[in-house]
């Protein structure tokens, strides 16, 4: 009955003389939408109100299936009602259409979910000194320059006292980014806590072992040089490291959100000049005392610090070069073949001695490791790293097809991408290859069709798609979420229906988000 009393609300503003701008803007609503009202009489907007409560939906056809599905499985996901949907070929529907109607289900017919709800307890107060939590987090920040940046931190909370320390840098953090951030924190503090909690990262643990966690070995040198008590637990748990997510969350929310990026060091500096301010200056919401004044009765409790020293290493950035290598002392060092982007992607070199380590600047991934030449103008190349020449054209291309369900339509994406890169073929098949690993099936599936439907019949398309389409197919869900609260008339309705939008290479729209203009034909 909503929309009959927004029609009440619109028809007494009207007949007290209001404009239709007014009445939109006063109700806070569209101009057309005020207009679809009012060329419509009392007894039209009734019929009008019951025809939409009638209207049936997509998905009411399988209502009995789905009733039955839920009945004998209360537990069952929208997401699995969407896969069986599928897999019974009763047709493709989008999850947050099948998850809106199997809600509605379960409200109009009462079926609980009957889902284990877990217990939690209050944990109390730690004493003076105890425990410090360490976490991480991302944020994507607006630039000076207009461009969009994805930055990463480290977080440290002192349990008792709720006092932290925060530091940021461009890439992820990898254990030795660990190390000299404990290092700067134990400097900030003035001391150290008796145990660290910790995630169970890869920068930080090895393996569990049956139990026994076995650590990098950049971490267990400085665990043991500086004698604390590393405790593991795991991802989202509140009861064990509930505190240092919470600092994660306030961070993102009263720090980061709607600030701009200048530069690291800037940023680091605001970030500091923060934490005195708010995170530190302010009352606590828990404890409703100021961290500040707590973390001064608690820093004679705190273990003195021993100055670990880590093996000399030496962090250089390159770029990776078109013919998939890069530079360090006049010679070239090899990367996977196909690591190259056109857009250039940066790594960082690590010297340790005579090796040299090869590492993704945004992802932390070691690409490759090479033992140093002492000659110049060099290629030193691993085998693993050079192109496959070994298998032949025909053969790679029934690999390529092979990996997604409709191999008809993958025949179809791999023969347009042979006619036209007749002479890279290889390298563009070999491209789509690789991704397996990377992706499950269902997002294979997904990038091919959307390919095939747009045109885009390239293996860097195809890359891109796949890195995109989720956060494209959740924008297109929040977008019809949107639209279908809103009322249209049923011509403007047939007009959407048959616009039809400019299909651009995502080359373009990755150039954008890294920063680049580009021009409208």
């Amino acid at each position: 009955m909503k929309k009959l009393a927004l029609y009440s609300k619109i028809i007494d503003l009207k007949e007290k003389g209001f404009s239709r701008r007014s009445i939109a803007t006063k109700l806070n609503i569209s101009r057309n939408t005020v207009k679809a009202y009012l060329d419509r009489d009392e007894e039209e907007m009734t019929e009008w109100l019951a025809s939409t409560r009638k209207r049936k939906k997509v998905l009411d056809d399988y209502q009995v299936t789905i009733l039955d599905w839920l009945k004998k499985n209360p537990d069952m996901s929208a997401a699995q009602v969407c896969d069986w949907l599928e897999e019974q070929n009763y047709g493709n529907y989008a999850e947050s259409t099948v998850r809106r109607y199997v809600k509605q289900l379960r409200v109009k017919y009462k079926i609980d979910k009957h889902t284990k709800r877990r217990q939690y307890e209050a944990v109390p107060e730690l004493p003076m000194g105890l425990q410090g939590q360490v976490d991480f987090g991302q944020t994507t920040q607006m630039t000076t320059a207009g461009s969009r940046i994805k930055l990463y931190f480290y977080a440290f909370v002192l349990a008792h006292s709720r006092y932290k320390y925060i530091e940021w840098q461009l890439r992820p953090f990898v254990t030795d980014d660990l190390i000299r951030c404990l290092q700067n924190t134990f400097k900030f503090l003035g001391g150290k806590p008796k145990q660290i909690v910790y995630d169970q990262d890869r920068i930080i643990v090895v393996s569990e072992n049956n139990g026994d966690i076995i650590f990098t070995q950049a971490f267990q040198a400085f665990r043991q040089t500086e004698h604390f008590e590393a405790i593991e637990c795991r991802g989202f748990d509140p009861e064990s490291k509930g505190k240092i997510e919470n600092v994660v969350k306030f961070v993102k929310s009263s720090f980061a959100r709607g600030r701009i990026f200048k530069d690291i060091r800037s940023w680091n500096n605001e970030s500091m000049d923060w934490l005195q301010r708010r995170g530190n200056g302010k009352q606590h919401n828990g404890t409703k005392q100021v961290p500040a004044v707590i973390f001064a009765e608690e820093q004679p409790h705190l273990q003195p610090i021993i100055n670990y020293q880590p093996a000399q290493e030496v962090a250089i950035e390159r770029t990776i070069r078109k013919d998939n290598t890069v530079m360090y002392q006049s010679n070239r060092y090899s990367v996977p073949f196909g690591s190259y982007d056109a857009h250039g992607r940066q790594v960082v070199l690590k010297v340790n001695d005579d090796n040299l380590t090869i590492i993704d600047q945004q992802t932390g991934e070691i690409l490759s490791e090479h033992q140093i030449s002492t000659a110049s103008g060099k290629l030193i190349q691993r085998s693993s790293d050079r192109r496959n020449r070994s298998v032949g054209i025909p053969k790679l291309m029934a690999q390529v097809v092979q990996s997604f369900t409709d191999q008809t339509a993958a025949h179809q994406f791999t023969k347009q991408l042979h006619q036209k890169y007749p002479r890279y073929i290889r390298d563009q098949l070999q491209v789509i290859l690789r991704l397996r690993g990377d992706y499950s099936q269902q997002a294979l599936d997904k990038a091919l069709e959307f390919c095939l439907k747009q045109h885009l019949i390239s293996a860097t398309d195809f890359k891109a798609t796949m890195e995109m389409l989720p956060e494209y197919e959740a924008h297109l869900d929040r977008v019809r979420d949107e639209l279908a609260t809103l009322p249209l008339a049923e011509a403007t309705q047939a007009k959407l229906e048959i616009l039809q939008p400019e299909v651009r290479s995502l080359e373009v729209y990755a150039k954008i988000l890294k920063g680049a203009h580009h021009g409208t034909n």
